[in-house]
């Protein structure tokens, strides 16, 4: 009897040594990641932004998922897919193995703020957001019989962009700008008076359409906008006159200011443009487009040139 119960008390001793061991051994991610988005995605996104981490995960770690490799690969490859999803809205999850009596490997060196910096400072992309705004200058070349009477000047503005669904590549822009033209040597030479300097301000919105272009990559993209607004224009015209100094009677510089300003007048404007993404989450973007003003005597024809930031 106490030769069975030494040996029934040696059997759980065991037993429990094994469990303890088993308890000790951290389970291993396997199988198929499970992928849950954030913000919405659709089936097709999903697939897309999955093909596309899995291209780039594959470059970072060396490991293919459809290919066998050791596992050290393997773990690097989840983490830099999963950093790369994340980064685009989804949570990425593991499903557990069973535990393995194998010895523990040494933990890996943490990768994930070398995948993190890479994603965001080396390759980043454009962020989906449903509203957008924007700051942007540039030049505006004048056209038509405007550039008879007016040099080309520069522009500074403002704007907004709605885009209501990740899916539709459709937004309602808002912007507004302010321009300003010096008058040229013509304008002088046509009108009456006696006229030192002149230069006229353009300034007012639009409110476009923007149809983003089908883009291979999500690190830029082309887009086409059009849309009509309303505009002002002020005409600023500095005189001289004749008068007597002590010598002599000459023109006289620097004399009074003459201003006229329109009311408000309609436009309408097509032009192109393009996005390229910048580290976090915003985008530097160049367009340029037609734009013409009524006018009650003859209509104003620009085409403004614009650079700027969208966050």
């Amino acid at each position: 009897m106490p030769s069975n119960f030494l040996c029934a008390s040696l059997l759980f001793a065991m037993s429990a040594s094994a469990v303890a061991q088993s308890a000790q051994q951290p389970a291993a991610p396997t199988g198929e990641p499970t992928i849950l988005p954030n913000h919405g995605q659709d089936q097709n996104q999903l697939q897309f932004d999955r093909y596309e981490c899995y291209g780039w995960a594959k470059g970072q770690s060396g490991y293919d998922p459809s290919q066998p490799g050791n596992g050290m690969s393997r773990d690097n490859y989840r983490r830099a897919f999963s950093a790369c999803m994340s980064g685009r809205g989804y949570t990425v999850s593991y499903a557990a193995a069973a535990p393995s009596y194998s010895p523990p490997a040494a933990p890996p060196v943490p990768a994930q703020p070398i995948y993190m910096r890479q994603y965001w400072w080396e390759s980043p992309e454009l962020v989906y957001r449903p509203v957008h705004f924007a700051i942007e200058g540039g030049f505006s070349a004048t056209a038509g019989s405007t550039g008879d009477n007016l040099n080309d000047g520069g522009n500074i503005g403002v704007g907004i962009s709605f885009f209501p669904s990740r899916s539709l590549p459709v937004g309602l822009r808002i912007d507004g700008s302010w321009s300003r033209f010096d008058a040229s040597h013509a304008f002088f030479d046509t009108n009456t008076g006696s006229y030192l300097h002149g230069h006229e301000n353009v300034y007012g919105g639009d409110v476009d359409l923007q149809f983003n272009l089908a883009h291979p990559s999500s690190r830029y993209q082309f887009y086409l906008l059009g849309g009509a607004g309303w505009y002002r224009e002020q005409s600023v015209l500095d005189e001289f006159g004749r008068g007597c100094g002590f010598y002599n009677c000459g023109p006289v510089f620097g004399g009074e200011q003459s201003s006229t300003t329109t009311g408000w007048r309609s436009s309408w404007n097509a032009g192109v443009g393009g996005e390229f993404a910048m580290p976090g989450g915003t985008s530097f973007f160049v367009e340029a487009r037609y734009q013409r003003i009524a006018s009650r005597d003859n209509d104003m024809q620009l085409v403004p040139v614009r650079f700027g930031i969208r966050f």
